[in-house]
């Protein structure tokens, strides 16, 4: 009920400040993509006399915002809303864990859900898929578990982490097969609204842009994105040169490594927190991580918080993450050292960068016997 009040008021309010103005630029965005998709324009330009910015989403996205795109603005920038909140709630629900852990996952979550709806963004549903490809192979059912991380990764490419949890599925056949079935569905539904040809130049534009967005997050003097660890040290060091390379490649060997407790796939917890460590991933290495974008990142915070021993060092590692990642980017926090310190240097991401290395210390290395481990 919180979750979809917060949804439609702040797409109202959003709204009331009118349709021209960067609070639901990303709404227009968005619903303006349609009408560029059914008039075969290039999804990718710069359109200044419609919005700024630029459309980043595969060519199914248009199709998918069109019953919102034909309705009138406020109608369907505030279902918008509602949606992105009530579909994250509901891949929270969905989670093997006692109802009281997952109302506190809910509300350690909803400042960076509500930072996310502020913006229009997708972000909301980009972390619900990533939840729901795991959660629906949890139930057995990788027709729907490849269905959501196909999509997700389709529509903004983060939804491909989902296969990471490939070898929790109990028929690695069926799953590769609906991998591949859904992919070709996707890949094709939009030939049937606008044709072959055009649908494929819409990859090859969406490849560019995707292209030509990085170089323009990674540069030093646009504070807003390149919130990820590269990012980080990128400005810390004044060096926009610094390759992404040198982080992501430890960060995968650091991330694989849980895989050599082979053990432990069928451990609850630990499927648990590789889904919590993967959440968390998307952002750290990410150059289009963004304040909205947190909202991913922090889901992985609250599933490893329910998760672990409560310590006191656990304790302020949360505290630490809601109040410089959640907390930061809001009107509570003083304005100048949002703006000189943590915008300046990326240091949102910081607190999530601990709360990760905890999570792999506690798969890696801790003493007890991760195999024995159970969800309350």
């Amino acid at each position: 009920m919180l979750f979809g009040l917060a949804g439609l008021i702040i797409g109202l309010k959003q709204y009331s400040l009118g349709e021209v103005n960067s609070h639901i630029n990303n709404y227009i965005i968005f619903k303006t993509s349609f009408k560029h998709l059914l008039e075969h324009k290039n999804l990718y330009l710069e359109y200044p006399k419609e919005y700024f910015d630029l459309f980043l989403y595969g060519a199914i996205f248009p199709i998918l915002i069109a019953p919102l795109a034909v309705l009138p603005t406020i109608i369907g920038v505030s279902l918008w809303s509602i949606i992105n909140s009530l579909f994250l709630l509901y891949a929270i629900y969905q989670l093997p864990v006692s109802e009281k852990n997952k109302a506190i996952i809910s509300w350690i979550v909803l400042n960076c859900s509500i930072t996310a709806m502020l913006n229009t963004q997708f972000h909301n549903i980009s972390a619900a898929m990533i939840i729901l490809s795991y959660t629906q192979l949890k139930k057995k059912n990788e027709f729907a578990a490849t269905a959501f991380m196909v999509l997700g990764t389709m529509i903004k490419l983060y939804g491909i982490v989902g296969l990471a949890f490939f070898f929790f599925s109990e028929n690695k056949v069926k799953y590769i097969a609906y991998s591949i079935l859904w992919a070709f569905i996707f890949f094709i539904t939009p030939m049937f609204f606008v044709g072959i040809d055009y649908t494929l130049q819409c990859y090859a534009d969406w490849y560019n842009v995707l292209a030509h967005k990085n170089d323009l997050n990674i540069d030093l003097l646009n504070t807003r994105t390149d919130v990820c660890v590269m990012g980080f040290f990128r400005r810390i060091l004044n060096d926009g040169s610094l390759s992404n390379l040198y982080f992501i490649i430890p960060g995968v060997l650091i991330l694989g490594s849980s895989y050599l407790k082979i053990r432990a796939f069928k451990n609850p917890v630990f499927q648990m927190r590789l889904l919590a460590s993967v959440l968390l991933f998307v952002i750290l290495a990410s150059t289009g991580s963004e304040s909205p974008t947190m909202v991913i990142g922090f889901v992985g915070v609250a599933i490893w918080y329910i998760l672990s021993k409560k310590t006191t060092f656990d304790t302020f590692l949360l505290w630490f993450a809601l109040i410089i990642t959640s907390f930061s980017p809001t009107d509570i926090f003083p304005k100048f050292i949002r703006n000189e310190y943590i915008n300046r240097y990326a240091l949102m991401v910081i607190p999530l960068l601990f709360v990760w290395l905890k999570l792999h210390w506690e798969i890696l290395l801790k003493t007890e016997s991760l195999e024995q481990e159970t969800l309350d």
